[in-house]
């Protein structure tokens, strides 16, 4: 009995392959002279990488590379965008396996022989129809762009015709061998033998089948090789950098953690330094990042969830990203970004650093990151837009980002001492330093949380101190490109810290939690910091706090960005909620890490870039839309922003409150 085997070449005239394989060689000459590109860009530096911490980022890899797990939230293209990439990537391993087989059969030997090949032709056929299939449904819906975001452009939907082409011209062309020489192994190849059944039912001519077989073959293989050789030019080459850059993405430092250019202490100890500090020219982006920028898909999921963005301002963290790709191809050297206008320098200040873009991101690619860099080479040359400098202007003159005078602290300082707070170092220890923050300082509003929160601390029981002489911890600094200015301040909050006795460190402001707990570590804080609902929550948890009524009333939580999304601090807050107030706590469409940013963050609370609707504008009707009449908070610069929505909304009776204003409403009758 005959076994069934694979014919390579079948059907096909006797010059077809030494004419294929000189077919072969340009398109491997343009496919290597493109890789070469990359190569120069930032590959040489792979070698050296790919080895480290290779336990670690093969279970990123293996999460966002191979199962795509943040792909996979968006369900219709997510899992379109999986089966083709499965189907490309098992259709793939078949070529080589048939292209093996070819070469073993030139020395007498045989691969795809007996039982075998009739499994691997029902392998392939199968995953090959769920490949056409994607490739249909994705071709469509970028045809009438659905989803939204993803765009049209040319090249993309020009890929997945070519793609889709592959796919189909290999099932036809299976079908007509089928249909000119039958084999008892046919049924096997259910899609291809379909197809040749179709053929006979209408009678195609042999002639006629065997002539577009040979067309279909060579169109399909030409496709094919095009496909491969302008990958490295086209978002296709997205297969290999994003898999890449997901690789060397190890989730070690905490996300709101930035880096640190430089140490201002190591530099008093160089004489001679030629410091560059972020970048706004293409030689100046460091290779890592080059990656990152080559690694975009273009999806567009960071642009649908920025607020920035959605309120209108000029950023777009898709169109930044792809603008440094452009910008890149013009040529890797004295290209200016900003002054040749590949991005608009109002949308770099216009970015809140929330890092929903970063979350969102299939591949791991953080936009907030290239906007920080490009801020810090603005704000290093001197050159930082009018509205911004004021804000730098204020953290160096006196040490707060309001600008205002030290004695306008002692006023809140002499109050919180009349509650029984310790002012520190002054009247000994203390087994908690509250970090008030600036805005407590300067903001009456702020300073009522402060003030509650500090009186249920003390009903439990603990004893509290703050610094009276306490400096802004440099987090607006830093966030607006002013390194030097940020470590300055750090320096000298860590030494006045560590000079205390004290066990933990508490703060209702996220901003100061994430600056404290994450990025003084660097220079040297070795304190726990805790944010005011995390103790709250705890407290109410030991039975040292409890609440004498429940508040009924429809409450909704903004979980704000740097809590949150960025320190993952979810159940906390909830917890209180849940003890304070009877009714269920209501939650947005758009909450915990998918949480819609207030609209201040990056610094934005203290300069305005225009934005056709405000942030905090677009939040607080979603919140009335949820039917609260509630809206709590866990930040100050959130309150701050609500209750200005609110006003610009007429909301008198639309309630805003800190999480410890709504707990302390429950504790004390």
């Amino acid at each position: 009995m005959l076994q069934p085997f694979r014919e390579s070449f079948a059907l096909l005239p006797q010059y077809t392959e030494p004419v294929f394989y000189l077919a072969l060689i340009p398109f491997i000459i343009i496919f290597i002279r493109g890789l070469y590109k990359h190569y120069k860009l930032y590959g040489r530096y792979l070698l050296k990488e790919v080895t480290k911490h290779s336990g670690q980022r093969l279970k990123v890899f293996l999460k966002y590379g191979l199962l795509q797990a943040r792909i996979l939230s968006d369900y219709f293209r997510g899992g379109l965008h999986i089966t083709l990439f499965i189907g490309v990537a098992v259709l793939f391993i078949g070529t080589c396996i048939v292209f093996v087989d070819h070469t073993v059969e030139k020395f007498g030997g045989k691969l795809l022989v007996g039982e075998v090949y009739p499994f691997i032709e029902s392998l392939l056929d199968f995953f090959g129809l769920l490949f056409v299939l994607s490739a249909t449904m994705l071709l469509i819906s970028r045809i009438i762009r659905y989803p939204s975001r993803i765009g049209v452009r040319v090249q993309y939907t020009l890929v997945l015709a070519g793609l889709l082409y592959v796919g189909v011209s290999g099932f036809l062309t299976e079908g007509l061998r089928l249909f000119l020489k039958d084999v008892p192994w046919s049924g096997y190849s259910f899609l291809g033998a379909a197809i040749a059944n179709m053929l006979s039912y209408f009678g195609i001519h042999p002639e006629l089948a065997h002539n577009l077989y040979v067309a279909l073959w060579w169109s399909h293989g030409l496709v094919a090789l095009a496909l491969i050789a302008f990958l490295p030019y086209s978002n296709l080459m997205h297969i290999l950098t994003s898999s890449v850059n997901i690789y060397l993405s190890i989730p070690a430092e905490p996300i709101g953690k930035l880096t640190t250019p430089f140490n201002i202490k190591a530099l008093d100890e160089v004489e001679e330094l030629e410091l560059r500090i972020g970048f706004r020219r293409t030689g100046e982006i460091g290779w890592r990042d080059v990656l990152s920028v080559y690694a975009c898909t273009d999806c567009g999921r960071c642009e649908e969830t920025c607020p920035a963005y959605e309120a209108g301002s000029a950023l777009s963290p898709r169109r930044l990203i792809q603008s440094l790709k452009s910008s890149l191809e013009k040529g890797f050297g004295d290209y200016d970004i900003l002054a040749n206008g590949a991005i608009k320098e109002e949308a770099i200040w216009a970015c809140t650093t929330c890092y929903a873009c970063f979350l969102k991101c299939p591949v791991l690619i953080s936009p907030t990151k290239y906007v920080v860099e490009i801020r810090r080479a603005v704000v290093f040359e001197g050159r930082m837009d009018e509205r911004v400098y004021p804000l730098v202007s204020n953290i160096a003159r006196m040490s707060n980002p309001f600008g205002m005078p030290e004695y306008e602290k002692e006023r809140l300082v002499k109050e919180l001492r009349g509650m029984g707070v310790k002012i520190l170092p002054d009247d000994g220890d203390a087994e908690y330093l509250y970090w008030l923050g600036c805005a407590a300082f300067y903001d009456p509003r702020i300073g009522k949380v402060a003030k509650t929160v500090i009186r249920l601390l003390k009903e439990a029981g603990l004893s509290i101190g703050i610094l009276s002489d306490e400096k802004c911890t440099g987090d607006p600094a830093r966030r607006i490109g002013e390194e030097g200015r940020f470590q300055e301040q750090a320096y000298a909050n860590v030494e006045k810290i560590m000079g205390l006795k004290i066990k933990k460190i508490v703060t209702h402001c996220p901003h100061c939690y994430n600056t404290l707990k994450n990025e003084y570590r660097e220079f040297g804080l070795d304190v726990d910091v805790i944010h005011h609902t995390q103790l709250l929550s705890t407290l109410l948890k030991d039975g040292r706090l409890r609440v004498k009524r429940r508040l009924d009333i429809p409450a909704v939580l903004h979980d704000s960005c740097y809590l949150g999304r960025v320190n993952g601090i979810y159940a906390e807050p909830r917890n209180v909620l849940s003890t304070a107030l009877s009714s269920r706590l209501l939650e947005f469409p758009r909450s915990k890490e998918n949480s819609f940013c207030c609209g201040a963050g990056g610094c934005n609370y203290w300069y305005h870039i225009p934005r056709v609707k405000r942030e905090a504008l677009i939040r607080l009707e979603e919140a009335i839309s949820a039917g609260a009449k509630m809206l709590v908070v866990e930040c100050p610069y959130c309150l701050a922003m609500f209750e200005d929505a609110a006003r610009v909304m007429n909301l008198e009776n639309f309630i805003i409150r800190d999480v410890a204003e709504v707990l302390a409403e429950s504790v004390f009758e």
